[in-house]
Parts: structure tokens; C-alpha cells; sequence
């Protein structure tokens, strides 16, 4: 597969950037310490910010990796309110998974969809990815509202697809491949595909 690495994003109210060691208070204070935040994350609420920093340097170090996605949600302001990554699914299928999260002060606000659909954007413009996929907890559906504002079809559930902090989760599956991409950017080319 053809890869770019983590690259800047800009949006109209986001700046997507690589995180930084220095990254840690923000992240705890933001949304790795809030127990709502996690519930449906693999990981436990992080008790303290020098718990984050192992967790910020193995990231700082994959950025060396031309296949490693993940980035800093930053506002206008420079607030570090979230993170967001694409993970390579299966290099010989061109597959590619989604995942997000993002702090509570945020939520409901269309700053997530616009990080997804800037993240689909840059990774159908900048590799050979053909599938994008993302999985959700049916208990929340709000996070499956991010996936279809972001132009994702819905796919299906899978049952006990993951295993959350709390147990095994139901999961909505959305998807979107680099065809429905460049029908949704520009629709002029639909009818020649």
C-alpha cells in the first residue's frame, strides 16, 4: 500500500496535528480522565497525567511509521479536546479502520463529524485505501451519527463485535470505499462511474 503518514490537517474549526509529550495535561483534563468519555473505550480512565505519558511517547515514536494515522484534535484556540486514527486493517485488501474520541465539553457541537470526514478526506487523497471502516456501541448511537454525517454507509450490527471497558458491545458497522468517496466530493463524476 501507498502511504503518507500523519500529516496537518486544517478544517474551517479544527487543526488536526500530531500529539506532543507536552500534550498530557490537556489530554487528562480534556477527556482521558472522564469515566462518561471512556465507557465505551478499551482502556480504563487514565487516575493521573503522568499515567499518559508512556501512553503519549509509544504515539510520538509510531510517527516515524509511514502507515501510523493518529492525530490531536486541536479548536481554534489550541484546545486539545480529542484524538482521532485510522489504523491500517489489512495492508493486502487496502483496508483501513476508524476510530475517535473526543471530550464531553465538545459533544454535540459537529466537531467530531468534521474531524472524520477531514481525516477520510486526506487518506483517500494521500494513499491507495480502498475501504474505510468504523464500529460503533449500539448503546451509542451518537457516535454512529458521527460515521453517517461523515458520509459513511450504514453497514449492519455485529454482535459482541468488541470488548469495552464495561463488556462485550453490540456494534453498528459503517463503511465507506474511495468509489462512494469520489461520488460524495464530486458528484460530477458519478454518472461516469
Amino acid at each position: 500500500m501507498k502511504h503518507a503518514g500523519t500529516k496537518m490537517i486544517k478544517t474551517d474549526r479544527l487543526t488536526l496535528r500530531k500529539f506532543e509529550i507536552k500534550d498530557a495535561d490537556m489530554m487528562f483534563q480534556n477527556w482521558a480522565s472522564d469515566d462518561e468519555v471512556t465507557r465505551y473505550m478499551r482502556w480504563d480512565p487514565y487516575k493521573n497525567v503522568d499515567d499518559i505519558i508512556p501512553t503519549l511517547q509509544q504515539w510520538v515514536d509510531n510517527y516515524k511509521n509511514d502507515d501510523y494515522y493518529h492525530w490531536g484534535i486541536c479548536t481554534e484556540n489550541n484546545e486539545l479536546i480529542g484524538s482521532i486514527g485510522i489504523y491500517i486493517a489489512s495492508e493486502h485488501d487496502h483496508r483501513a479502520g476508524l476510530g475517535y474520541c473526543i471530550g464531553r465539553n465538545w459533544w454535540n457541537k459537529g466537531y467530531m463529524s468534521e474531524a472524520v470526514n477531514a481525516v477520510i478526506d486526506y487518506i483517500y487523497a494521500n494513499t491507495d485505501t480502498e475501504r474505510i471502516e468504523a464500529y460503533y456501541a449500539i448503546a451509542n448511537p451518537a457516535s454512529g451519527k458521527v460515521m453517517s454525517n461523515a458520509g459513511m454507509a450504514y453497514e449492519g450490527i455485529a454482535r459482541s463485535k468488541f470488548k469495552s471497558r464495561v463488556g462485550f458491545e453490540d456494534s453498528g458497522t459503517y463503511g465507506i470505499v474511495r468509489e462512494m468517496w469520489a461520488v460524495q466530493k464530486r458528484p460530477e463524476t458519478a454518472k461516469h462511474l
